[in-house]
């Protein structure tokens, strides 16, 4: 949990005792109906106790994010109303945000519950509502968002950390706090049994408070919200996480052609084949020999991508979010926390890379997974497939220390090493660059960040040496290999700097300061919350994932010019013939995951023995338009043995689809002694924009059914499908 500076308690520690007293009551009782029992005796005591009868009332004036302004008077009256109060920076944040969207997805505001966000910033940056719009866009968050920027509402009901949930009555009581994250089921037990206890007496309302979801400001961009950057060792190609379309992309460095996609696109954990596979807001990356390393941050997991047999695995992570501090344990039997940056280098004593050197944002520390058998401190040894704690003893500080394990960091977000083993670290809650050695574990500071190890406010944009720099929330760094200098996403003050190691000098090389998106000389250029970049090999050519303008930005230093990389499809279909005539000899790759949603299409009464032309009439929705740059794509399923239908020699399988041109197909139908009935299923994979700019990504099987007749002969038909958008 993060401190902030204390408020004014609400009652001194009247209320707190109280809450307290039932907070121990449901972690001691093992007993299901004693702890309901409990917190339904807390709820009569508190709703009749003056004490916790309060103002909640949101401050007049506040923007409001996928709802109108809401009042505990008029919308809220008859509610139970969750308040998170959160910053969306904050690592502990982020993990309380699946136990709400858990409540959310089990009591609807119709059913008498609410959960309200109220933003309540710890860095200059996060007061500003479009910033805050991007991070309610970037983290998938579906209920009401309040800006409170001067921390009204904070003080009023006594808040002192992030985040804090604040359980609300539907009489404007106060009924429960729950401070810091993993106590999801605790906070699911006492909604529960409030909303059982409110709803037997009738004061739940069940009148609608009218949510309304912020659309995506990503536009038609192909990338959505991309966090980190990589480069391959010769520099020609560029690997982006595209972290909020769940994917990583391969892209051809010198012409933006994305040359391959590994991801979905939908959120999940699966191994397997390229675009079969699933990632969750996956960020840092690593390539060595062959192999892509991915921090797939949002299952808590690392991902290993064969760059030759495009297979995706899970080397460590179960896949759910741990509070393990130490490791030592092998593959996916490690638990870890939220990975947001990776790096590979040699295991202490050993010039060989064979260890992943891991910032674990989750638990505040560095962390190590041994590629190959490897040493660790001490003489302890670590067999292949261990991961394991490197650096920080789990507190959230910017402790620096010659013993790796009293060491402490603070949300850790992008490392970079050099050859002599000296992990440089954006240490982003500190807003601070430090430096790890390999070596030993010892960390020490380099620029920016306070004296004082447990002060985490000390953040601004000063250019300057050690600790007179200022950074904000920088969340990454990388290795200049011929001018020795680290190169940082300063990504609160919308710059990119760079830090002399040997004169622990900080200076802006390029951004103005301002939010934007502006090609442009360096001083005059525009970023919006860069996330990572990477320099190529020969230190002429910087690229930065920039992550809140959904765009891959590139800074030429020997020029001092940025500009944009622009990125398309390779050998795009829209660039060939609309259909490719299907090649037997390869396997059959889907273009959509498995779990991609089944169309049921009207049944074609089709001749037992003949040819069926069909035509496919596939359209965007009723105000969309196809994605400019980004083909939508066809291709038909191989049918089993025995379907009782082939497709004719030479006759297309696969295409893209084009506006205003029609998919059409020839099946030859030869159904004798067959079943009467089978089914042609066709892939498609659809990329579409709402007139307004919200982009959508779409994948479908269309599934036909055929039933065969007694006769013979030739049919046509038509099959016409158009995607529906999400729904609110």
């Amino acid at each position: 949990q993060r401190i902030m500076a204390a408020s004014a308690p609400l009652e001194k520690k009247y209320v707190k005792t109280k809450i307290a007293n039932l907070n121990a009551a449901i972690l001691t009782s093992e007993d299901e109906a004693e702890r309901q029992a409990e917190i339904e005796k807390h709820i009569k005591t508190v709703e009749n106790d003056p004490v916790f009868q309060i103002d909640p009332e949101f401050p007049p004036g506040l923007e409001w994010f996928n709802s109108g302004a809401l009042s505990f008077e008029r919308e809220l009256r008859g509610k139970i109303v969750v308040l998170d109060f959160f910053t969306y920076c904050c690592i502990n944040c982020m993990h309380v945000l699946p136990d709400l969207a858990k409540l959310e997805q089990r009591y609807s505001d119709k059913e008498g519950v609410v959960v309200i966000g109220v933003h309540s910033a710890k860095f200059l940056n996060e007061k500003l509502s479009h910033n805050i719009r991007s991070a309610v866009s970037r983290y998938g968050i579906t209920h009401p968002v309040a800006n409170d920027r001067d921390i009204v509402l904070w003080e009023r009901l006594g808040v002192v950390c992030w985040p804090t949930l604040v359980i609300i009555g539907p009489d404007r009581q106060l009924l429960y706090y729950i401070i810091g994250e993993g106590h999801g089921a605790e906070l699911m037990a006492f909604v529960d049994v409030a909303v059982q206890y409110y709803r037997s007496s009738g004061r739940l309302s069940r009148d609608p408070v009218g949510i309304s979801l912020e659309g995506s400001p990503a536009g038609s961009s192909l990338l959505r919200y991309p966090g980190k950057v990589c480069l391959d060792d010769g520099g020609e190609t560029l690997f982006v996480a595209d972290t909020s379309n769940n994917r990583i992309l391969v892209v051809a460095r010198a012409t933006g052609a994305i040359e391959q996609v590994y991801g979905s696109g939908e959120a999940g954990l699966r191994d397997g084949k390229g675009a079969e596979s699933q990632f969750a807001s996956p960020q840092g990356m690593a390539t060595a020999e062959g192999a892509l390393y991915v921090c797939d941050t949002g299952n808590y997991a690392i991902r290993k991508i064969d760059l030759q047999t495009h297979v995706v695995s899970t080397l460590a992570g179960t896949g759910c979010q741990g509070n393990d501090k130490e490791g030592g344990e092998k593959g996916t039997a490690q638990e870890i926390s939220s990975p947001w940056d990776v790096e590979l280098g040699p295991s202490p004593g050993s010039d060989h890379p064979n260890v992943l050197y891991i910032a674990m944002a989750g638990t505040h520390q560095i962390w190590s997974h041994y590629l190959e058998d490897g040493r660790g401190f001490k003489g302890s040894e670590f067999t292949a497939g261990t991961t394991v704690r490197f650096s920080g003893s789990g507190k959230e500080a910017n402790c620096n220390n010659s013993y790796p394990h009293k060491a402490a960091f603070a949300q850790p977000s992008g490392v970079t090493l050099t050859p002599e083993g000296q992990l440089y670290v954006a240490d982003s809650e500190s807003s601070c660059v430090r430096v790890v050695s390999l070596a030993d574990g010892s960390a020490k500071a380099v620029v920016g960040g306070a004296i004082d190890p447990e002060d985490l406010f000390a953040f601004g944009d000063v250019d300057g040496r050690g600790r007179t720099a200022r950074l904000q929330h920088p969340l990454g760094v990388a290795w200049g290999q011929k001018d020795g200098m680290v190169y940082v996403a300063d990504s609160y003050n919308h710059k990119i700097k760079v830090v002399n190691p040997g004169l622990k000098e900080c200076s802006t090389l390029a951004g103005s300061g301002t939010a934007g998106l502006s090609d442009a000389p360096f001083e005059h250029a525009q970023f919006s919350e860069p996330g990572g970049l990477c320099l190529d090999p020969e230190g002429k050519t910087l690229f930065v994932a920039d992550t809140n303008n959904h765009a891959i930005r590139v800074l030429n230093l020997e020029t001092r010019e940025v500009s944009q990389l622009k990125l398309s499809l390779a050998e795009s279909p829209a660039s060939q013939p609309s259909v490719v005539a299907v090649d037997a000899t390869k396997p059959f790759k889907r273009l959509t995951g498995v779990r991609a949603q089944i169309v049921s299409c009207e049944p074609i009464n089709a001749p037992r023995r003949g040819n069926i032309a069909l035509t496919l009439n596939v359209t965007p929705p009723p105000g969309c338009h196809w994605t400019e740059g980004a083909d939508s794509v066809w291709q038909v399923v191989p049918g089993e043995p025995g379907a009782g239908y082939t497709i004719p020699s030479g006759q297309p399988t696969k295409g893209s689809i084009v506006e205003g041109s029609a998919v059409v197909l020839t099946l030859a139908t030869s159904c004798e002694g067959q079943s009467a009935e089978s089914s042609l299923q066709v892939e498609v994979l659809l990329y579409y924009c709402e007139d307004s700019g919200l982009c959508h990504m779409k994948g479908a099987v269309l599934h036909i059914p055929l039933v065969f007749s007694s006769t013979a002969g030739d049919l046509t038909a038509t099959i016409s499908y158009s995607p529906e958008l999400p729904r609110d």
